[in-house]
């Protein structure tokens, strides 16, 4: 699909989107449930060739065996996590289709997005507009075994309000299983333990800003000696990798995260009444942030590390918009489009 084709979709989408919030709740709902089974068919039939990654899933399931005829010698290519390899390996017991097999990891994964947009998200359908613009691309075209470990993560991130906490360490267990960077999801977990205020928000990001500009040699040094980053991103952190750096804050989502972070702070004490899930969503994009910032030098890790909490943005943003008047808010769907559109269009990877 060309990019002009694709823009314009996404635009009557998110126009659609608008309207459409507006519907009872058990309409919506069902409106939604369509959305989410259209966008995992639209992933399950891509073109494996145009999308990266795609081509290395489909080969690494293809010449493995399925899970009832594994021997000693198996093993994933292209990825080292065993919970995905056996998850492909049990789908390969059903069929061998490259369609079958996207479109299920596609299922799997919108099935728990679905649920984090109803749970999470005061205007579902303006959160997948977000979704799309932000994470769609990315993540369910290309890092499916990411995908499906944030996935279930967002969605069972009430756990922790809940006070579950040994039910959170399992979900993250489980989803390292399926991706190791699901390892980032545990600081959240001991975050609860402190009073984060509004002023500690800013002076962090300040700091964050100056930890990125004067310690990112050292930064940098560390990371591409640990071993943890080397297996789980070693393409993205070597010095003669042309993915890996990025050198400056001038990643315009940087500035973005910033912006929603900074705002959500700024209207704490109209928003939390908002969600029970208030602090939640603010100390994970906090966390966020901080890294995307942090570890800017490294274009692409940097993304995928952040990207996590990132997603809060399905719950955070419509939360903005809800707190202000009907004529405010349609000025800030306005400006928040004309913003999606841009962060569509610059992570569609066919132009």
């Amino acid at each position: 699909m060309s990019s002009n084709l694709a823009l314009f979709l996404f635009i009557a989408y998110f126009i659609f989107a608008i309207i459409a919030d507006n519907l009872p709740q058990n309409k919506r709902r069902g409106v939604l449930a369509l959305v989410c089974i259209a966008l995992t068919f639209m992933v399950g039939f891509r073109n494996i060739y145009i999308w990266g990654d795609s081509a290395i899933y489909i080969k690494s399931f293809q010449d493995n065996n399925d899970l009832f005829h594994l021997n000693a010698f198996d093993a994933p290519f292209g990825y080292a996590e065993r919970g995905f390899f056996y998850l492909s390996t049990l789908l390969k017991v059903f069929s061998d289709s490259p369609e079958f097999y996207l479109t299920t990891i596609s299922g799997i994964s919108f099935f728990f997005l679905y649920k984090s947009f109803d749970k999470y998200s005061i205007y579902p359908l303006f959160g997948v507009a977000i979704y799309l613009a932000r994470f769609y691309t990315g993540r369910n075209m290309m890092q499916i075994r990411a995908c499906i470990a944030i996935a279930i993560i967002i969605y069972f991130t009430f756990l922790i309000k809940d006070k579950k906490w040994w039910k959170y360490l399992l979900v993250v267990a489980i989803s390292y299983t399926l991706h190791h960077s699901a390892l980032i999801a545990l600081p959240l977990l001991f975050l609860r333990n402190y009073i984060i205020k509004p002023k500690h928000i800013y002076i962090g990001i300040i700091l964050s800003l100056m930890i990125s500009q004067f310690l990112g040699g050292p930064i940098r040094n560390w990371i591409q000696a640990s071993d943890f980053a080397n297996d789980m991103a070693s393409s993205y952190i070597k010095e003669n990798s042309e993915r890996a750096f990025a050198n400056d804050l001038t990643n315009p989502v940087i500035w973005y995260q910033i912006f929603i972070l900074f705002a959500f702070t700024f209207y704490e004490d109209r928003l939390k009444p908002l969600s029970k899930y208030y602090y939640i969503f603010r100390n994970g994009y906090f966390y966020s942030t901080c890294i995307l910032i942090v570890l800017c030098q490294f274009a692409i890790l940097s993304g995928r590390t952040s990207t996590i909490f990132a997603t809060f943005e399905i719950a955070m943003v419509p939360m903005l918009l809800y707190m202000f008047g009907k004529k405010e808010r349609m000025g800030l769907y306005l400006i928040f489009g004309i913003a999606y559109i841009f962060l569509f269009y610059m992570n569609w990877p066919i132009k």
